[in-house]
């Protein structure tokens, strides 16, 4: 019997050494994000490298406040979150969350179960037909003219007080002179119209909100998340900047739904006109209002004219820092298109290096280092650990493209890396649009739009740094997302 108590015993102990070696040391209320603060307080995320290999494991538990929060760190097991439904979750009832959303769990960025099941299914279904995610004539060929304005303004300036603002003397003021076509591309897939030139000052703020919005907290989702009283300390924690960015995005949308609603519904020229048939027909569904749709509206929109002009800006500024690289991708553009007419959707199976220095670019500057939060919707396991209903579990994706094991050589930009020996790509083994029934939405109008903005600005520009200005590569902002720190670049045309 005491042999037996010594067994038990030494069996505990080991456990618990276990247990501690795998696991971020925690504080009192403030939990273990005082540690990620520590260790870097702008980016918070960078810590995890120092822990998986301080405690040799990568899969570590930690608590955030008082959330018990599991953080993944290499491709098998973020692979394994993301496509098993039982960490399909969300973190729906946190109170930044319902605050931002009138204060219900609405939207489709964090909801979760049948009704945010219910509400995707129903807007993808009828989005793609607008072109979100499918090929679409009407859209390719308006997405076209957008590009050809932006290359119009780049060449020969602005035209009114609004573009003064991002355009002078040769140069451009990146990411603010993309906004107008990344909000125009979203807004006519919604809307079914598109603003006109002179309007564009009216797309750059609905820009600017989403941006102030992702810039409020950081990639934890910061303290505001954690604690719900801290929205009392005003912008001291982000929570009055984060409200500010997202509901003039809402008032945005809700003013020109009101004009859209009093139009003729027998129109059906975007996702909007489809759901507002709903709305008015003798069949409600239950998940289905008014505010479901502008939640839904700013939650799809919100990434695409932050993010996408976000990725942009980091895959100039990675090529400029290497330009035997935008060497190459010009020369690549020269060979298969030329000069006389600018790139399109279709040629981009014929530009592989080009996809390869997107991939990468995506890979160097990880935009969601710890994606979007899952939750496990039950009792489950991940490799090999048992995890209770409802615990948060981190996707650490900047950890993926920075695992020396994956990589070889991770800190080195190299766009070959995502090429076979025939030129041809080859799997790439990042996630970032996430995997799964929770994969991003937008995942294929992002790749179609990210492609043909950067392949148009390499085919027709050379780009080359403006002393004083913030250049860096480093020279980058903490937020929901990786932002870059605004700066003017000088924009030479290559040919006229």
């Amino acid at each position: 019997m005491f042999l037996f108590l010594i067994i038990i015993l030494v069996l505990l102990i080991g456990y618990q050494i276990y247990e501690f070696v795998t696991r971020i040391p925690r504080l009192p209320i403030v939990g273990s994000y005082w540690y990620l603060l520590w260790y870097n307080y702008e980016f918070p995320f960078k810590a995890m490298t120092y822990y998986t290999n301080k405690l040799k494991s990568k899969v570590l538990t930690c608590y955030f406040g008082g959330f018990m929060t599991v953080i993944v760190n290499d491709y098998n097991s973020i692979k394994e979150v993301l496509i098993n439904n039982d960490f399909n979750g969300r973190l729906s009832t946190v109170d930044v969350v319902l605050a931002r959303a009138f204060g219900q769990s609405l939207g489709i960025f964090f909801t979760e179960g049948s009704y945010w099941q219910e509400q995707r299914r129903f807007i993808l279904r009828h989005m793609r037909d607008f072109g979100f995610g499918r090929r679409h004539e009407k859209i390719e060929a308006d997405t076209m003219e957008e590009i050809a304005i932006l290359i119009d303004m780049l060449k020969k300036g602005p035209i009114n007080d609004t573009e003064k603002s991002f355009l002078k003397n040769g140069s451009a003021r990146f990411p603010d002179v993309l906004y107008p076509h990344v909000a125009n591309a979203i807004w006519n897939i919604m809307f079914g119209e598109r603003f006109d030139r002179s309007e564009y000052y009216k797309l750059k703020y609905l820009c600017e909100s989403a941006m102030m919005f992702q810039r409020a907290a950081d990639t934890t989702g910061g303290a505001i998340f954690q604690f719900w009283f801290l929205k009392y300390f005003g912008n001291m924690f982000g929570y009055k900047n984060m409200m500010i960015g997202n509901y003039r995005m809402v008032d945005f949308i809700k003013a020109h739904l009101e004009k859209r609603k009093h139009s003729n519904y027998d129109d059906d020229n975007g996702l909007v006109d489809r759901y507002l048939k709903v709305l008015k027909g003798d069949m409600k569904k239950k998940s289905f209002s008014e505010k479901q749709l502008i939640m839904s509206l700013v939650d799809f929109m919100f990434p695409a004219i932050s993010a996408l002009p976000s990725a942009v800006v980091h895959a100039i500024k990675l090529v400029m820092h290497h330009p035997k690289v935008m060497k190459n991708v010009q020369k690549e553009i020269d060979r298969v298109i030329g000069t006389e007419r600018l790139v399109t959707w279709e040629d981009r199976k014929s530009l592989p290096y080009i996809e390869a220095t997107i991939r990468e670019s995506l890979r160097y500057v990880t935009l969601t280092p710890f994606g979007v939060f899952h939750k496990t919707t039950k009792e489950t396991t991940l490799s090999g650990f048992h995890l209770a209903k409802d615990t948060i579990v981190v996707t650490n994706l900047s950890g993926l493209n920075t695992d020396v094991d994956l990589w070889g050589d991770p800190d080195n930009f190299r766009p070959e890396r995502f090429l076979n020996e025939n030129g041809q790509l080859c799997k790439d083994f990042t996630f970032p649009f996430g995997f799964g029934h929770r994969v991003c939405a937008g995942e294929t109008y992002a790749r179609y739009n990210m492609f043909q903005i950067f392949a148009t600005l390499m085919q027709n520009f050379n780009f080359s740094f403006i002393e004083g200005e913030p250049n860096s590569l480093e020279d980058i902002m903490s937020g929901l997302i990786i932002t870059p720190k605004e700066t003017w670049i000088r924009v030479e045309p290559r040919y006229t």
